[in-house]
């Protein structure tokens, strides 16, 4: 049996055989008990002993000294406790009494000491002993072996009659327990089902697969973290159609150029001479670039990206980096600035990594923003991290775009080509960077318009170990 509906139902049924069995069982045993002392108290056979006690009370007035007066009764002590009794016909009976005050108190024991109390089951069940009308006290007999007490046919038919009806019962119980058990355990199994073909479908590389959710349970939550799995793999399999599509894509521009040119070349078309080859040139740089860019992203999803970490100080760095990008943003006439405190800004980073997300910030930011524009460069330090922020004024990027640029591949003019907008992976590529130092980059709008870029990086006593990321 392999089926969890079988291994459920299976378990369900020795767990109510079990628990119905203990109760058929248990109850019969204590009902039997319970009638056959109520016809040993009821048998009229203690009716001399309880006149006797009535005499004894009257005359006294108390149970005081009952207890004696008991023990000196040797007729009745030694036919009630060595001798032969029983109904007639019967097997003999060794049979002892307790005598009750009428709050249940024990004044009298044959078999021992009187001492204590008994329960108010019990008190209901002993015989009383009266006195002008009064209940003066009880007799409760007790019987050393209740299942041995015979009844008579009526009594043994009303008694084979409770246990039949508590066997029914028993059974019934059991048969309702099953159908109810079997359709909780089918509203568990048959989702589960459900999801198991679903699972196959995309594993046969149906993505569109989907299981159905119904109800808040944990089967349910467990379908709709399924579901979840799957758009997400979706997601994932557009990306990678997309990503793949958009390399191709990449690879190809170069590579036609390139290829034409020489054909042209070689055909006659084109001279071979140097500015023709400075061309071709052109084409090999840019494919080595865009080949660079890819495995670079390959390292960071594998987490294999080599970290060489020095520690220096981040303003005399930034100041480098942004002297270095002076010229070209005077000569399209852009003002380039620095605000960076002189303290704090210590950290220990891969100087050319970090020197690649800097001047990819700055080259995007020098592109983009027209003539006359400014573009700065801050630096916000905190108890644990350094910001640093590259601020424009350029034409910005909207709002819900914001989320998209360290996408790969994406851009926010979907015309633009590798000529004139880049490949779209630089920001992707300066994200991995910041996030393998163990900071993070997100974009926002300028106040004034514009667009500002911040990355954080993890103070000394913070930062990572030096190796991979």
């Amino acid at each position: 049996m392999r089926s969890l509906f079988g291994k459920g139902m299976l378990a369900f049924l020795v767990v109510i055989l079990v628990a119905v069995g203990t109760v058929a069982i248990l109850t019969g045993r204590v009902t039997e008990t319970a009638f056959r002392r109520y016809t040993l108290t009821r048998s009229g056979m203690w009716d001399g002993l309880t006149g006797r006690l009535e005499a004894y009370y009257e005359e006294r007035g108390s149970w005081e000294g009952i207890q004696e007066t008991v023990s000196q009764l040797d007729h009745l002590w030694a036919r009630m406790r060595g001798r032969e009794m029983g109904p007639p016909g019967g097997p003999p009976m060794m049979m002892d009494f307790r005598v009750l005050d009428p709050q249940g108190r024990v004044v009298a024991n044959t078999q021992g000491p009187p001492r204590g109390s008994v329960s108010p089951a019990e008190l209901e069940t002993a015989l009383p002993i009266e006195v002008d009308g009064n209940a003066v006290g009880y007799l409760l007999p007790a019987l050393r072996n209740p299942h041995g007490w015979p009844l008579d046919a009526a009594q043994a038919a009303f008694l084979s009659r409770v246990r039949r009806t508590l066997w029914i019962g028993a059974a019934a119980a059991m048969a309702a327990a099953l159908v109810i058990g079997g359709v909780l355990f089918r509203s568990v199994t048959a989702p589960l089902r459900e999801l198991t073909a679903a699972s196959e479908s995309i594993a046969e590389g149906d993505l569109t697969a989907r299981a159905e959710v119904r109800g808040q349970d944990e089967v349910a939550q467990l379908a709709a973290s399924f579901n979840e799995m799957a758009e997400s793999l979706t997601r994932i399999e557009d990306a990678r159609r997309s990503q793949t599509a958009d390399i191709a894509h990449e690879l190809r521009t170069p590579l036609t150029v390139l290829q034409g040119t020489l054909e042209a070349m070689l055909d006659g078309v084109y001279a071979s001479d140097e500015e023709n080859l400075e061309a071709a040139l052109r084409q090999t740089r840019t494919l080595s670039r865009l080949i660079e860019d890819l495995r670079i992203l390959a390292l960071a999803d594998a987490g294999k990206l080599h970290l060489e970490r020095e520690c220096l100080d981040l303003r005399t760095f930034l100041a480098e980096v942004v002297e270095a990008h002076r010229p070209r943003a005077e000569a399209v006439g852009i003002t380039l600035a620095m605000r960076v405190p002189e303290l704090g800004t210590e950290v220990c980073v891969d100087r050319d990594r970090v020197a690649q997300v800097m001047g990819n910030l700055l080259t995007n930011a020098l592109h983009y923003v027209p003539r006359g524009g400014r573009v700065r460069v801050e630096t916000d330090v905190g108890a644990d991290q350094v910001v640093v922020s590259v601020i424009d004024d350029g034409p910005g990027v909207a709002s819900e775009d914001l989320p998209n640029l360290f996408k790969r591949f994406w851009r926010a003019d979907r015309a633009r080509r590798r000529a004139t907008g880049g490949s779209g992976l630089g920001l992707s590529i300066a994200s991995h960077i910041v996030e393998a130092h163990g900071g993070r980059m997100w974009a926002e709008k300028t106040p004034s318009g514009g667009l500002t870029v911040r990355f954080s990086l993890p103070r000394p006593d913070t930062s990572l170990p030096q190796g991979d990321a």
